[in-house]
């Protein structure tokens, strides 16, 4: 039996930087999932580029910190392990090292997968398992 936390979500940069901009629905899944006593995977990688590209806003890189704190959310590492099987991944993103990653997270967790960019990501994680959260406000 593996102590590993169970993942039932897991976030695309896309998605993480709609967080930071503090737009709600990343949120309300974080909740649900937490109330299932489950986890919402944030690849580390997804979560450098969204740090990277929110560089010039403080507000938004103060909800990364807390993102990755909240009691619900398991940072999801970039392992030597993990690394082969991801890779396989990166011909299919186009190069994209951060979806790669998150796709390759969903895949393997049979986890639901957020994104504000769908149309980068329909073709790779099945239909029923892609959420599509905004990334700006209506």
């Amino acid at each position: 039996m593996t102590d590993a936390p169970e993942i039932r979500a897991v976030l695309d940069c896309s998605a993480v930087q709609s967080y930071a901009h503090g737009l709600v629905h990343v949120g309300e899944v974080i909740t649900e999932v937490g109330d299932e006593r489950a986890f919402v995977g944030i690849p580390a990688t997804a979560l450098l580029e969204a740090h990277g590209r929110c560089l010039d806003d403080k507000v938004a890189r103060a909800r990364l910190d807390v993102l990755v704190h909240l009691p619900a959310t398991q940072v999801l590492d970039l392992t030597a392990e993990s690394t082969g099987s991801i890779a396989e991944t990166l011909p299919l993103t186009d190069g994209d090292l951060a979806r790669s990653h998150a796709v390759w997270a969903s895949l393997t967790h049979s986890a639901a997968y957020l994104t504000a960019e769908p149309r980068e990501s329909a073709r790779l994680i099945p239909e029923d398992r892609l959420i599509v959260v905004p990334n700006e406000d209506a």
